[in-house]
């Protein structure tokens, strides 16, 4: 992936809404050269910017790493795992397991029940399941939790609805579909992204040519880790941290252009003071990763 390409997908990590003009200004090239880029990377389908919804809205509580081996081939029980609405990320994947999938649900019942569910899968001899504490890294996951006495209107479901299909739709088309003007439109827009009650960034397609090498790696740290969660967030091509409960203290993705940046990256973290053990497995096909929710009723 050109160098460009990168510098506005990271651009685009802490701000999926940039205008051309500031994403120009930015990376130090021409609105008509970011517009003709990120045209390039959408319409290809290198990349999606959509809207993730804050968990606390939709009413999930309950996030886990679940970690599948399977007798056969892992192709088989894919297609099953991709059909749980509660499986926001799926993976074949090298190393002891086959296969990993990310849940978000309610509540430990449902998530337990999930889990019982992918066991139960033709094909799957085990799962190990690790919970997530909290997400110290990534980009759909908030950094607060929503404002006391925040109200949605049909409007703003509405609106964030189109958000989560397409997060850089233009304040007049969404206004054109709303019936508000699009001032309206973007002040209301301003406000959930403001409140976090949206996310906007990007989504690559891992599963393209061109796409990054990505490992997933779980680590056991000494003591609290605070110093490493800190020495992690400043690496680059760190992309996600969670705290876990389970056989990993810290669970992180990473994405490097070559296996070559990839074992650099590991290294680099094999080095920090507070690690004492890490795991790593190769994302060998990313076969769904996907951040849309059904919204609840207006009104909260």
């Amino acid at each position: 992936m050109p160098d460009l390409d990168e510098q506005l997908i990271e651009l685009l990590q802490h701000d999926g809404r940039a205008s051309y003009s500031e994403l120009a200004e930015l990376a130090g090239v021409s609105r008509a050269v970011v517009a003709g880029r990120l045209s390039t990377l959408i319409g290809t389908g290198a990349v999606r910017v959509v809207a993730a919804v804050h968990p606390e809205f939709l009413g999930l509580q309950a996030y886990a790493h679940v970690s599948i081996h399977t007798a056969g081939a892992a192709a088989d029980t894919i297609p099953a795992l991709v059909a749980l609405p509660a499986a926001v990320f799926v993976s074949a994947v090298s190393g002891e397991h086959d296969l990993v999938v990310e849940l978000r649900l309610p509540n430990q019942r449902e998530l337990y029940a999930t889990v019982a569910v992918i066991r139960g899968l033709p094909g799957v001899v085990s799962v190990n399941t690790l919970l997530y504490v909290d997400v110290v890294t990534g980009v759909f996951m908030p950094g607060k939790p929503l404002p006391a006495g925040l109200r949605i209107d049909g409007v703003d479901l509405e609106l964030m609805t189109a958000l989560q299909e397409d997060g850089r739709r233009s304040y007049r088309e969404l206004a054109d579909q709303v019936g508000l003007s699009a001032s309206s439109v973007r002040s209301r827009v301003t406000a959930l992204v403001e409140h976090q009650v949206v996310r906007i960034g990007p989504v690559l397609n891992r599963r393209l040519r061109s796409a990054k090498a990505a490992a997933g790696v779980g680590i056991n740290i000494d003591g609290d880790g605070v110093r490493a969660i800190d020495a992690l967030r400043g690496l680059r091509g760190v992309e996600f941290i969670a705290r876990t409960i389970g056989r990993f203290d810290l669970v992180a993705t990473i994405s490097a252009d070559s296996a070559l940046g990839l074992h650099q990256v590991i290294d680099s973290l094999k080095s920090l003071d507070d690690v004492i053990r890490l795991d790593s497995w190769i994302h060998l096909e990313v076969v769904k990763e996907r951040y849309e929710w059904p919204l609840p009723d207006a009104g909260r």
